[in-house]
């Protein structure tokens, strides 16, 4: 199953790649865009492990080099967008326990097509064998995961005008998760299905109110105590406060039903739901945005059903000169987690995680930049063995095409 998901994504971005380039050589114009990165860095942690077992120590650190090749299309058409991207990327340690080098692919699809005025459609598809949290794409994996870890995230929606004001949101978003490395994947293994229907209503040129309900299944291969379906219903508003400040929140709740829950063990739950976000464009080429999001998070957590994470974030890229581009980025998440059995184990437990990252990218030339980049992690928990702090710091050259 594992290597059919992975032919399939690679097979999608192929696809996507193939009739870009196409319709490229049709029209006689370059849509495509090609690049490469070349860094070096120091990271003082690089399993993300803690060391306060004397028994098994984790923490490690190593010097190295990254090199990330790419290639990205664009093409638009007259009532068509077609985009695919895709990214390899070699890491070497040159001081690391076991093999001294990580192999990472990320490749994403999408196509945005209007039948009419009236009728829209959306299709992407996001797919990564990797083994960092961030490139994993999931925020409830603050550890990193050794080995060709697969994750697979696919998306449609359909657009249609009903009336004057009022329009419609169908959707269906569909997770895959497998992961090489033991630890994860006996609790993370999984595919989730998220079906929607959104209503929204146009009340003035600046804000649209809308009513939300989505139906979630999450069928876990292995820790199949985890399986569940979920129901969410939620309203929402978006508003342009002005041309440069834009905002977005969601607030419901989220009914969940563990569908193999066992007598005296826990069955059901309700807890709160929401999104929030604004974004602010204060000059031209720089933003900042902040948002806050509660709900519920998959877990590694051995035992665990699941856990009800609050995450904080916030943004900023800041075009300091012509050539001279800084950003940062932010994330800070509490979560309890929630035992199988309420007051047993680790039920109630608490986690927080804190993540921050800051870079300087320097433009050369037309084709040629340079770039620096710090990022901070730390993560402290109830749960003995899992707390760490990560230092990583990388330096090097890009060049576009």
């Amino acid at each position: 199953m594992k290597k059919f998901i992975k032919a399939a994504g690679l097979m999608a971005a192929g696809a996507a790649i193939s009739t870009a380039a196409a319709l490229a050589a049709e029209s006689g114009s370059r849509i495509y865009t090609l690049s490469a990165g070349l860094r070096g860095f120091y990271d003082d942690n690089i399993f993300t492990g803690n060391n306060s077992d004397p028994a098994n120590p984790r923490e490690a650190d190593s010097v190295g080099f990254e090199f990330t090749p790419g290639v990205r299309f664009t093409v638009p058409l007259d009532n068509t967008t077609i985009s695919a991207g895709y990214t390899y990327g070699y890491r070497y340690y040159e001081d690391r326990p076991g093999r001294s080098y990580d192999q990472f692919h990320l490749a994403d699809v999408a196509l945005n097509h209007a039948f009419s005025e009236r009728y829209k459609v959306s299709l992407f598809d996001s797919f990564a064998i990797a083994q960092e949290p961030e490139q994993i794409g999931t925020q409830n994996q603050p550890l990193r995961a050794e080995g060709s870890n697969l994750r697979n995230t696919a998306g449609l929606d359909f657009t249609a005008v009903l009336a004057p004001h009022w329009s419609t949101v169908i959707g269906y978003r569909n997770g895959y998760y497998n992961y090489d490395a033991d630890q994860f994947g006996a609790f993370l293994d999984r595919m989730e299905h998220l079906p929607s229907i959104g209503l929204r209503y146009q009340l003035d040129p600046k804000t649209v109110l809308s009513g939300n309900y989505q139906y979630g299944i999450s069928d876990y291969r292995e820790a199949d105590f985890r399986d569940s379906t979920s129901h969410y219903l939620f309203a929402g508003v978006d508003h342009s406060f002005t041309a440069r400040l834009v905002g977005a929140l969601r607030v419901g709740a989220q009914m969940i039903d563990w569908t193999n829950a066992q007598p005296g063990q826990r069955s059901d739950g309700v807890n709160p739901y929401a999104d929030a976000n604004l974004t602010y464009s204060y000059s031209d080429g720089s933003t900042v945005q902040l948002g806050v999001r509660h709900g519920r998070n998959a877990t590694d957590l051995e035992g665990v059903l699941d856990q009800q994470f609050t995450m904080v974030y916030g943004s900023i890229n800041h075009q300091i000169t012509a050539r001279l581009r800084g950003s940062f980025i932010g994330q800070f998440q509490n979560a309890e987690f929630v035992g199988v059995t309420a007051n047993q184990g680790n039920d109630g437990d608490a986690e927080n995680y804190l993540s921050l990252g800051v870079t300087l990218n320097f433009k050369i030339n037309a084709y040629l930049s340079a770039e620096a980049a710090y990022y901070f992690d730390r993560l402290s928990s109830d749960v003995v063995f899992r707390e760490y702090d990560r230092n990583r710091v990388f330096v090097g050259v890009r060049a576009t095409y």
